[in-house]
């Protein structure tokens, strides 16, 4: 009878072990998978924002380009806010729908990854 109440207690304290380290291996990969996901918003975020910067100058540079070949500033600015407007309506109408699923499979495939 001691004998089985010792098995029990050892399996007992076992399982407990077993769940208590399967519990941490869980929460482990999903702060790897967190920390993964943070830092890649990170990293898109800032390119981003870099990209805008240069972008930004060069609608600038473009602009003034353009009003010293048309003669007039606000045309120079005008021609390169209707290429945007133009460039935002083509992206709005035909290319929404796969630029999300382009970010919600990079976001998958980011979460799922097997290292």
């Amino acid at each position: 009878m001691n004998q089985e109440e010792n098995y029990f207690q050892d399996t007992r304290s076992k399982l407990k072990q077993y769940v208590y380290k399967r519990i941490l291996l869980l929460r482990l990969q999903a702060i790897e998978k967190a920390s993964k996901l943070a830092s890649a918003i990170i990293t898109i975020t800032v390119v981003v924002i870099v990209a805008l910067f240069v972008l930004i100058f060069l609608s600038i540079t473009a602009a003034y380009w353009l009003a010293s070949l048309t003669g007039s500033i606000i045309l120079g600015f005008g021609i390169v806010a209707l290429f945007y407007l133009i460039a935002f309506v083509f992206v709005a109408l035909f290319l929404r729908k796969m630029l999300q699923d382009f970010f919600i499979n990079k976001f998958i495939h980011l979460l799922t990854k097997k290292d």
